[in-house]
């Protein structure tokens, strides 16, 4: 394993939602509606792009998660319950494509990216968020079974409904293509430009025993590793555009140049 090469930090969780936020915003353009799809639904929508001129879709393959987003969070214009392997939205549906800590979880991930990027419209965004698998919070859920996941999150995170119909976490995967790594070599591939990488904690920073337990652990990982599994965050975001389509005045231009 190579040593890591830094990558900036976001400072909170509600830090990271306000980056995520405001790249939204800036595709926005006045009197028209956002096409949005959340592939993969948490708890609710965190983000916050202003104004209701958006339409959000949620697909997933939970339909307790869909409905408790549905009938109780009540933040989807519409739920899909589906496999975002095999989900059919067609070409260039929407302006963003949002994705929270599903990928990881999915085998055939590189179909799934595949299909975010044609689902995706030119000069629209794809968000993802993972848990970096060379990060030491993600080196230990790739290395433990997942009723110790289970057990973390009711015991440390204190989600008494962890593991519940409509509640995570659920079974880690990690494909090839979910890393720091295969993103890149994805958007590459695919003529996407990844405009920015966030590392991010995953839980807001606590001072009680439990947190600091933690802690200690993640930052020893790191000494062990010689550095190379990172304690200094959990999560990575991926802000990745798709290069807008030529202009028609632009087309002119360039049919009028010199060969």
């Amino acid at each position: 394993m190579k040593a890591r090469t830094r990558i900036p930090l976001t400072n909170s969780w509600s830090h990271a939602m306000q980056v995520m936020s405001h790249e939204i915003r800036s595709i926005k353009d006045p009197g028209k509606r956002l096409e949005i799809l959340e592939a993969g639904c948490g708890p609710r929508w965190h983000l916050d792009i202003g104004d209701d001129g958006h339409v959000l879709t949620g697909v997933d393959l939970d339909p307790e998660a869909l409905r408790i987003r549905r009938d109780e969070t009540k933040d989807l214009h519409e739920a899909i319950v589906g496999d975002l392997r095999t989900t059919d939205f067609g070409h260039r549906t929407f302006d963003v494509v949002f994705s929270s800590f599903v990928l990881e979880h999915i085998p055939g991930a590189q179909q799934v990216l595949e299909n975010f990027n044609r689902w995706l419209k030119p000069g629209g965004l794809i968000i993802i968020m993972i848990p970096d698998p060379y990060s030491a919070y993600g080196f230990t859920a790739r290395m433990t079974p997942h009723w110790v996941h289970l057990l973390y999150y009711r015991l440390i995170r204190g989600q008494k409904n962890a593991g519940k119909p409509g509640f995570g976490p659920y079974p880690v995967i990690y494909d090839k293509a979910v890393s720091r790594e295969g993103i890149r070599a994805f958007c590459e591939e695919n003529g996407l430009v990844l405009t920015a990488e966030y590392g991010m904690l995953s839980d807001p920073l606590k001072s009680n025993f439990k947190q600091q337990l933690v802690k200690a652990y993640t930052r020893t990982l790191q000494v062990l590793s010689l550095g190379r599994l990172s304690s200094e965050y959990n999560d990575v975001i991926f802000i990745i555009r798709k290069p807008a389509l030529p202009s028609r005045a632009d087309l002119q231009v360039s049919a009028a140049l010199p060969i």
